[in-house]
């Protein structure tokens, strides 16, 4: 007996008002196939959440050794760029990321220090040790020394070295 048939013969049989009370006809053989299908269909519902799935760590290495940005990653995953980063540290992908993507992290900037009235120069290795030295608050300089912009502090003119 198909599920259309099963249908229509408790349709006949016990009314409309039968398909809110299956479990009570439960003897029928009409009944078990629509209370079959009923468990079958409620089991796997398709469920399409709003956001986006966690793609799994074999994707995510897939993507990121074929040059994908997290920004593109998380267009194609439906998910944000920092829930994708947060995810590939989990996974342990970061590092994998930073290599493929060199220009993102730059630890080894050198940074070029002039003192304008005596004419000084200091070469620093990073701008953390630049910060340190001249007491500046952490990430003052990333910002500040952006696209060739030079920072002055004081009789100091600092910049990223090229």
């Amino acid at each position: 007996m198909k599920f259309v048939e099963a249908v229509n013969r408790v349709e006949e049989k016990y009314g409309k008002q039968a398909f809110d009370r299956l479990e009570d006809y439960a003897d029928d053989e009409a009944v078990q196939i629509l209370l079959e299908e009923r468990k079958r269909s409620s089991s796997k519902a398709n469920k399409k959440s709003k956001r986006g799935k966690n793609p799994g760590a074999a994707t995510l290495r897939n993507m990121i050794e074929n040059g994908y940005t997290y920004v593109e990653m998380a267009m194609a995953t439906g998910l944000s760029s920092a829930a994708v980063g947060k995810i590939s540290g989990k996974y342990g992908l970061r590092e994998l990321y930073y290599k493929m993507h060199p220009n993102v992290r730059r630890l080894d900037v050198k940074v070029l220090c002039v003192n304008r009235s005596t004419g000084e120069q200091v070469e620093f290795k990073t701008l953390a040790a630049t910060e340190h030295a001249f007491g500046l608050p952490h990430c003052a300089l990333s910002e500040r020394t952006k696209n060739g912009r030079t920072f002055v502090h004081g009789d100091w003119e600092i910049r990223r070295k090229s």
